[in-house]
């Protein structure tokens, strides 16, 4: 799933329940037959070129482009309930269904999915379909990681941003030289990292996780949408210069280090894919290859470093990030812990998102700016507001308004649909609050 790049927002699919097609084409699709057919040809000739040199499987295969507005989808080859349309196939998935730029199983057969449209330039868009046709073989390659829901909060906080901010800048200085500089900047690279991981015992494994799901596809788009050593560099450096300015890190950090990291290592090791197993970690692979020393976490170290790449600049943006940050999360009292809400049970969920809008509310759980959530009760759309996830992941919880009632499920920035059998009922104790449930 791949996250904004170059102004290109995408979201991220959880699960897709029952994806079944309805066939039929539409009276106005609104993927023009020749434009589709035209991304189709990009992508074919793409991994054609790869051949499977990276993984040692084709990253060609089955793909579909939707559109998130419509639901409406045209294939690359023929699928049960599809439409031929020329040198097409088109069919209308069913509501609810999640669009987003990711894998799919359909019908026994799995896809590479693609939001409809596409980026207008041609670099972000070759990456885009080579990274999400990555997420196609992944399972077979043995290598999904974590989907990084509810993981990764200590890169919302002022601490683990500096130091992630850092190891960024520290990256770049290495993708932008070469001999003992580059492997000077690396090591810097690499001391930031053992550090912030010695501060949260989970970090260096949720961060893995999230490094081994996106930052291998990232690594991957670049690898096989660009041929040339210096656009590949430039790829990875733009990932770095973009992810640093995402509003949070706590999804979209892996875009940037993966990137960087895998470039780094191609640069080194042109056949490091093909000895990446499940425990596989960017850091101890990078410091294996140009011959680093694993750091041990040093504070002194660290701050030299820091020091080295920008860290004036960082401290000082992340103090103003930390009062806006307090400010945000007063806000989210207000609206989730004093305030009325409508809360949703979560259990057999398909979810979609944008990574760069997702929030950490001190210890209550994760905020998610914008959301879709489908689940036997129905689906909750969020597009202006903010939903409220735990840590257990069992319930989304979102503000009330003076407009919500058992008769009106929406409010400021929301709406629901109810599935028939449920309803919006008072939560006993907490006045203005409201839970679905069977009736």
């Amino acid at each position: 799933m791949r996250s904004a790049f170059r102004g290109v927002v995408c979201l991220l699919l959880l699960a897709v329940m029952g994806c079944h097609s309805s066939p039929g084409v539409p009276a106005n699709p609104a993927i023009p037959a020749e434009a589709a057919a035209g991304i189709f040809q990009q992508a074919a000739d793409l991994c054609g070129a790869e051949s499977g040199r990276l993984w040692g499987q084709s990253l060609c295969g089955p793909m579909l482009l939707a559109d998130p507005a419509t639901l409406q989808a045209v294939l690359n080859q023929a699928a049960p309930g599809a439409t031929a349309d020329g040198g097409i196939f088109r069919l209308t998935l069913p509501a609810g269904t999640g669009v987003a730029n990711t894998s799919i199983d359909l019908h026994g057969t799995r896809w590479t999915m693609v939001m409809w449209p596409l980026p207008d330039d041609t670099t972000a868009r070759h990456i885009l379909l080579m990274h999400e046709s990555y997420h196609r073989i992944q399972p077979s390659l043995g290598l999904v990681g974590g989907g990084g829901l509810g993981t990764n909060t200590h890169l919302d906080t002022r601490s683990g941003r500096v130091w992630l901010r850092a190891e960024l800048h520290a990256l770049r200085s290495s993708l932008q030289s070469d001999g003992g500089a580059r492997q000077t900047a690396l090591g810097d690279a690499l001391a930031l990292r053992a550090y912030r991981h010695s501060l949260w015992p989970s970090a260096p494994e949720q961060e893995r996780a999230l490094e081994l799901n996106e930052g291998l596809a990232e690594s991957t788009g670049i690898a096989a949408a660009l041929p040339a050593a210096q656009d590949r560099a430039r790829a990875a450096i733009g990932d770095l210069v973009t992810h640093e300015t995402d509003p949070s890190y706590v999804r979209s950090f892996a875009y940037a280090t993966g990137a960087a990291y895998g470039e780094l290592l191609t640069a080194a090791d042109p056949a490091w894919h093909r000895r990446v197993t499940r425990d596989f970690d960017f850091g101890v692979a990078a410091a294996a290859a140009y011959r680093i020393p694993s750091p041990t976490p040093d504070a002194t170290a660290a701050e030299a470093a820091l020091s080295r790449h920008d860290g004036a600049t960082i401290v000082a943006e992340e103090d103003a990030r930390q009062g806006e940050t307090e400010a945000r999360n007063a806000r989210y009292a207000a609206m989730f812990v004093t305030g009325p809400t409508v809360t949703f049970p979560l259990g057999q969920m398909s979810i979609t998102f944008n990574p760069n809008t997702v929030k950490v509310f001190e210890d209550h759980g994760t905020v998610y700016g914008t959301l879709q959530i489908t689940d036997t009760w129905g689906t909750l759309n969020v597009t202006s507001s903010a939903a409220l996830v735990p840590p257990a992941w069992n319930q989304v919880t979102v503000p009330a308004s003076a407009m919500t009632s058992a008769d009106h499920v929406a409010g400021d920035g929301w709406t629901a649909t109810l599935n028939p059998g449920f309803a919006l009922a008072p939560v006993p104790g907490s006045p203005g609050s409201l839970r679905a449930a069977a009736r």
